[in-house]
């Protein structure tokens, strides 16, 4: 049985709760500890798997990662689009773009880090 790699670097059938679980892994450790400092054992240790069978869901970690903005960008991109899809004029979808992106992204990005 031959398994696909798909264009974002995921494997396995796209519903499946382990790949979930390993990107709920990720976040937390990237987050804590940078996603430099983060490795691909370190997510398996952390969520009871072998590194081969997180291999299995994804490429590399650099394939976790890319799931991980994707999916940040869409909730952004969700967020945007509630925020201006009233806005009575150009300038004030303006502005709501531009507090809605940093209101949004600041929250989904930048977490205190703790200090090793």
């Amino acid at each position: 049985m031959t398994q696909s790699v798909t264009e974002n670097g995921t494997r396995g059938p796209a519903g499946h709760n382990v790949r979930d679980q390993i990107v709920d892994a990720a976040m937390q450790h990237f987050a804590h500890y940078g996603y430099e400092k983060t490795t691909v054992s370190d997510l398996a240790r952390a969520i009871g798997f072998s590194k081969a069978y997180i291999y299995k869901f994804f490429e590399s970690k650099q394939a976790i990662g890319e799931v991980i903005c994707s999916t940040r960008l869409a909730m952004i991109m969700q967020h945007v689009e509630v925020a201006i899809a009233d806005a009575p004029g150009a300038s004030e979808q303006l502005r709501r773009l531009f507090r809605t992106l940093s209101v949004t992204g600041t929250e989904l990005f930048f977490h205190e880090r703790k200090t090793l």
